[in-house]
């Protein structure tokens, strides 16, 4: 439903350029942040899990913009995608100190998060074939 009044018009496209404009910041600081720890990895001249862990989270945050520029929308799933690594960078860094129940709750969030991903995947898969189907079933009948 599109507003006709100048003013909602108007506001309409100013968060709209400001909603690309909050994107392309986001995506050139992960871009700052990978080159950051690919200073640190220089400095220190080794490379640790945790590194490439932290650069993976950089790089799903960039995917995720530009997931939004080419779909119009980020599935839900990205932000999923990013906690699971974020959990598993956590894990990591606690080394062998950790508390064995602490890592116990930390594997079991990566397991509550991860199967949330398979139900919401297979949801929209489902919904998909189920609406596909009918469609056929529709046009069958014409």
């Amino acid at each position: 439903m599109k507003s006709h009044h100048p003013l909602d018009r108007w506001l309409s496209t100013l968060f709209h350029y400001i909603e690309k404009a909050v994107l392309v910041g986001v995506g050139a600081l992960a871009l700052v942040g990978i080159g950051q720890l690919i200073q640190s990895i220089y400095q220190h001249g080794q490379v640790k899990l945790e590194d490439l862990l932290l650069m993976f989270i950089f790089i799903e945050i960039m995917a995720m913009a530009n997931v939004y520029f080419v779909r119009r929308s980020v599935p839900f799933t990205y932000p999923m995608f990013i906690a699971v690594t974020a959990l598993s960078r956590l894990i990591v860094l606690q080394g062998k100190n950790i508390a064995p129940e602490n890592l116990l709750y930390e594997s079991g969030a990566i397991l509550l998060v991860s199967l949330a991903i398979l139900i919401i995947r297979f949801s929209q898969r489902y919904s998909a074939a189920a609406i596909e189907t009918e469609e056929t079933e529709d046009e069958k009948h014409e």
